[in-house]
């Protein structure tokens, strides 16, 4: 019969950090699996939902580090699906959306500074690199805590 030593490992002394778990509400099958490879080289676990309600619900069923939501989806749109998540909680949320009315300087004639204005904690602008998605990420978890409005 042979022993089982057990040795002390890096693994051991300081267990795996958690991911961290991250909702995408995005109907753009390509957008969603280019964001999830990002992600997963950045030890993050990724959930996608390719509409508003579908992503609702999975936000209500289970806990998510961060939200991302595209605001142009067919159904519920991203504006109404950040007013909504916002509504039941402070989780940090990153809108994104390719599309901006030309020449708008006003937050209330940009589709992102409106996601703003509706409870998103940052806005990312499509297309964006890898690079620019984790630093999102990164201060999306940053920032303040978001009150969440009981209307």
């Amino acid at each position: 019969m042979t022993a089982l030593h057990l040795h002390d490992t890096p693994e051991m002394l300081h267990p795996a950090r958690t991911a961290t778990r991250i909702l995408v509400i995005e109907d753009d099958a390509s957008v969603s699996a280019a964001i999830r490879a990002i992600l997963a080289r950045h030890q993050c676990d990724t959930v996608l939902a390719s509409r508003a309600h579908a992503g609702i619900h999975a936000f209500q069923a289970f806990g998510f580090d961060v939200v991302m939501v595209d605001l142009f989806m067919p159904g519920m749109n991203g504006l109404d699906t950040i007013a909504r998540i916002r509504s039941e909680s402070a989780v940090p949320i990153i809108a994104m959306s390719g599309f901006r009315l030309r020449n708008s300087l006003d937050a209330g004639e940009d589709f992102l500074g409106m996601a703003i204005l509706r409870g998103a904690t940052i806005s990312l602008r499509k297309p964006f690199s890898p690079p620019q998605l984790i630093a999102a990420i990164d201060r999306s978890r940053m920032a303040p805590s978001t009150r969440v409005s009981r209307q």
